[in-house]
């Protein structure tokens, strides 16, 4: 177990127990959502934290010589917070369950 003198100088501490990812159709596309499960610290309470994967293109902000780039626009994949009611819960199990019933009230079918 951490002890709580690890993290005193911060104002909340999490330890993730459980991720879970699904790839599911929301709209007419098929997207990838990972769903963390953590545990507070402080409450010993589970919330979930949401994220969906999302395709991005870089472009450097500064040219190095001429007005030319060093780099061209890269592609990233990244995780983007994703928008699903709050829960609570005793476990992590049960929040998981209680987000992806959320998620799938969005699927399409």
């Amino acid at each position: 177990m951490i002890s709580e003198a690890s993290y005193s100088f911060s104002s909340e501490a999490y330890i993730l127990e459980k991720t879970i990812e699904v790839v599911a159709k929301i709209g007419e596309n098929l997207e990838t959502i990972r769903i963390e499960a953590r545990r507070d610290l402080s409450h010993g309470r589970y919330s979930t934290r949401p994220f969906i994967e999302e395709n991005v293109t870089l472009q450097p902000t500064y040219p190095k010589t001429g007005g030319k780039y060093d780099r061209s626009p890269q592609n990233f994949r990244i995780w983007v917070s994703y928008d699903l009611p709050w829960t609570d819960g005793e476990s992590a199990d049960g929040v998981l369950s209680e987000a992806l019933s959320f998620l799938e009230d969005r699927c399409s079918k």
